[in-house]
């Protein structure tokens, strides 16, 4: 134990020094681990030379071919379709789940009722299980409605669950005073009312969390999509970007351009991220308060 306060404090600014250090080396070294397999596929994406392997790390020859030949329609490679299929699907979804999640968050977080404890139980522990438990399931009912292959059914699997995924939005409308709401019933104005013209409003940052959670669900998803759907008209882009690379012989054919498509499929998501994320994180953090 140090007692010179002198001695003391150097040795504290010093272990804080070093601690400071440390904690940054160790960010970096996590960063260049993350960044190897993205600069990897992105090198890849401008690759002259066909296949999976390469000699070197970068490529020595470059070329912007992979990503042209991306966009020409031959045989059963539509790009740009599946691009469409998955817009479509993805903001469609954010629309329908960002509504029925925040509508049970609201529902939850300011009515008091019965079975209302016990469904929010039931609803923690379903959230505990993967999603991929119940694509049998899935799959099963949705044979049986005749609606294996078709795109639109990705959208009612994606929307139908989505208001189980109200506890971090419930989190946010609790921090808000429910002396807004007595006010405004006091005012005359109905639930509806409170709801659309009041919480929403001052829930911009947990509704655009939400809503960015549910449009990237369908755009990144492949386990569901690559279970119902069959036709590559119909193909979702995580789906058809596999179907390029599922044989061998598509492998070596098709890699480079597969590497172009993940590249371009991501950039939507890294710059919706970027720009929202200040709104991501007063979202999650308010809603982490009474979540």
């Amino acid at each position: 134990m140090i007692q010179n306060p002198k001695s003391r404090l150097k040795y504290l600014k010093w272990r804080r020094y070093f601690d400071s250090a440390w904690s940054h080396a160790l960010v970096i070294i996590l960063v260049i681990i993350w960044l190897i397999p993205i600069l990897w596929v992105l090198a890849n994406s401008f690759r002259v030379q066909p296949g999976l392997l390469s000699p070197t790390f970068f490529p020595t020859k470059w070329t912007f071919d992979n990503f042209t030949k991306l966009f020409t329609v031959t045989g059963s490679r539509k790009y740009l379709l599946w691009l469409w299929n998955t817009l479509q699907i993805a903001v469609l979804n954010m629309i329908i789940s960002t509504f029925l999640t925040l509508i049970t968050a609201y529902s939850l977080s300011r009515f008091r009722f019965k079975s209302r404890k016990p469904l929010m139980n039931i609803s923690l522990i379903l959230g505990m299980f993967p999603g991929f438990m119940a694509m049998v399931a899935i799959y099963l009912i949705l044979n049986l409605m005749g609606l294996i292959g078709n795109k639109w059914a990705l959208l009612l699997v994606y929307s139908a669950g989505s208001g189980l995924g109200f506890f971090v939005a419930k989190g946010y409308f609790d921090t808000i005073p429910t002396e807004l709401d007595e006010a405004a019933k006091l005012d005359g104005a109905s639930q509806f009312r409170v709801f659309f013209q009041i919480f929403l409003p001052i829930a911009k940052p947990i509704m655009i969390y939400t809503a960015l959670m549910a449009f990237m669900a369908p755009w990144s998803d492949y386990i569901l999509a690559g279970l119902i759907l069959r036709n590559p008209a119909d193909m979702t882009v995580a789906v058809g970007l596999y179907q390029m690379t599922a044989d061998t012989s598509a492998m070596l054919n098709n890699f480079t351009m597969f590497a172009g498509g993940s590249i371009l499929v991501a950039i939507p998501i890294v710059i919706l991220y970027i720009s929202l994320q200040r709104f991501m994180i007063e979202g999650i953090s308010s809603g982490a308060v009474k979540g």
